[in-house]
């Protein structure tokens, strides 16, 4: 099983897994982490020690809000020690969702491109 955090700002970490377990309530092995009131480097610490409480060689998939972010940029930081660990910026609902009901079926390197995919295909402009 393909595990994931979900890192980003303020609450939007902890909504993001909440609105997600709406949909798939299969939420084991995925963490919300908030940069909330703390500085870059307590945050890649609170990240390093989230990765380290799943289990050895685990692969992890770190799913930041935005690229360029605190958030992502720690991901960045961390994924650097950490060979099974790939990190996706720039995160939406369906990405999370899609993750959810893959990560059992698809190996880990064919999930990044197919939930890189999904937040792309997933904006859209809505005209009435």
């Amino acid at each position: 099983m393909v595990h994931a955090i979900i890192i980003g700002q303020g609450d939007l970490p902890r909504a993001m897994l909440e609105a997600a377990r709406a949909i798939v309530p299969d939420v084991d092995g995925v963490s919300a982490l908030s940069n909330l009131e703390c500085q870059v480097g307590e945050l890649r610490g609170r990240l390093e020690q989230a990765i380290m409480a799943l289990p050895d060689g685990a692969d992890v998939i770190i799913f930041a809000d935005m690229f360029g972010s605190s958030c992502a940029n720690a991901g960045l930081e961390v994924k650097r020690s950490h060979s099974r660990i790939a990190v996706l910026s720039g995160i939406n609902l369906s990405m999370v969702v899609r993750f959810l009901y893959h990560r059992h079926k698809k190996q880990f390197a064919e999930l990044i491109p197919f939930l890189v995919e999904t937040g792309r295909g997933a904006v859209q402009a809505i005209e009435i």
